[in-house]
């Protein structure tokens, strides 16, 4: 014969679930405080649904026969920590139809076996790599004497700076996904880092923030300052001056790269130049971006101004530093994501190791304890002039 529970009996069975609902309502709110969802996002949001179609993206990078095994080990990271889900297509170039010769056949195999069939390769086009003939060449051989790096080093700078998003096997996609063949993920990524992207509004991604040499490119920040007067004073341009400063748009970020209210006022009137130059940059061997920001009238003008100058060759002007000042006169700080839960690293270099389970980094490494890459800068930087 079944027995009712006593009241008692259900008063406490109705008290243990309502400490265990207390319990996990806690538990959750410790988790947002110690991982907030910006840094290290909560299992929910990292949920991916792979019956949703991906967004129209591809990853690319530049490989030297010379790295080819380097490139495959990237590869094989790459898919094994989050591409194998994600299922985005690669393209692999090289700078030369020679290059693209000395991959053979055996390392193009184990190239289509480790991405699944996903990824082509492709030759850069001459006009994107070769050293324009405008150049003094003597000038050029003496820079690279002095100041180092190679002419080919000087070439990738260039292509990524003002080439790659045209070329023809990257014309189809929307978002372009940068990577190095130099570089490891730490940590699984259970989440699609463009979809985030695209539901948060932003049209460009970093993980990282370095300051660069001043002394390889020591004429790149006037250069940049005299575009930006010359840009905003144009009698073709609809801004107006206003006490001799070019009424650029007041909500982009300009004061990540130039020092405080000073720096930007000089700078928009053409006179800033080194010491102005706050010298970060958002360290685009990793960088997710969208192309319309390359195809937009200023960067498209920003980048003839720079070529024509000749720094690329007659100094050593990084494609890093070029893309963070264009970004800084384009979009505003909500308008660019930074991700802290990849545990990516490049080249050995230090890195942040998310406390995470997903990541196989040590915090106590020399390489990632107390890492800290000064990211606050991007969304902290005074933009008011």
């Amino acid at each position: 014969m079944f027995v009712y529970p006593s009241r008692a009996r259900i008063a406490i069975f109705s008290l243990a679930i309502l400490a265990v609902i207390t319990a996990l309502l806690f538990l959750k709110e410790i988790y947002a405080q110690a991982y907030p969802g910006h840094l290290y996002p909560s299992p929910e949001i990292d949920i991916l649904d792979t019956a949703k179609p991906r967004p129209n993206g591809v990853i690319f990078m530049l490989v030297a026969p010379s790295r080819i095994h380097q490139a495959t080990l990237a590869l094989l990271n790459v898919e094994n920590r989050f591409n194998r889900r994600l299922q985005y297509p690669y393209v692999l170039f090289t700078a030369s139809e020679e290059e693209h010769a000395m991959i053979n056949d055996e390392e193009r195999q184990k190239i289509d076996w480790i991405t699944q069939g996903r990824a082509t390769l492709a030759v850069l086009t001459k006009e994107s790599w070769d050293i324009p003939d405008f150049y003094d060449m003597a000038r050029v051989e003496d820079s690279i004497h002095t100041i180092g790096f190679t002419s080919g080093y000087r070439s990738m700078c260039k292509f990524y700076s003002g080439f790659f998003w045209k070329h023809p096997a990257l014309a189809q996609y929307d978002w372009l996904w940068r990577l190095d063949s130099d570089i490891e993920f730490h940590c699984d990524i259970p989440y699609d880092p463009i979809e985030r992207m695209v539901n948060a509004g932003t049209l460009y991604g970093f993980i990282q923030i370095n300051a660069d040499a001043v002394w390889v490119q020591p004429s790149l920040a006037s250069n940049v300052s005299e575009f930006l007067f010359d840009y905003y004073s144009s009698p073709n341009s609809a801004l107006s001056n206003i006490n001799g400063i070019p009424a650029a748009s007041t909500d982009v970020n300009h004061g990540f790269v130039w020092h405080g209210k000073e720096g930007i006022e000089k700078a928009l009137k053409g006179e800033a130049g080194s010491q102005e130059w706050t010298t970060m940059c958002m360290y685009n061997n990793f960088e997710i971006s969208h192309r319309s920001l390359w195809e937009s009238e200023i960067y498209t003008a920003f980048f003839e101004h720079l070529d024509r100058a000749g720094g690329f060759f007659y100094e050593r002007w990084g494609d890093s530093p070029i893309h963070s000042f264009g970004i800084a006169m384009m979009l505003r700080k909500d308008q660019v994501m930074q991700f802290h839960d990849m545990g990516y690293q490049h080249q050995g270099w230090a890195y942040e190791c998310p406390p995470l389970d997903r990541c196989t980094c040590l915090k106590d490494g020399s390489t990632a304890a107390d890492f800290d890459d000064q990211g606050y800068r991007w969304f902290n930087a005074s933009t008011s002039i």
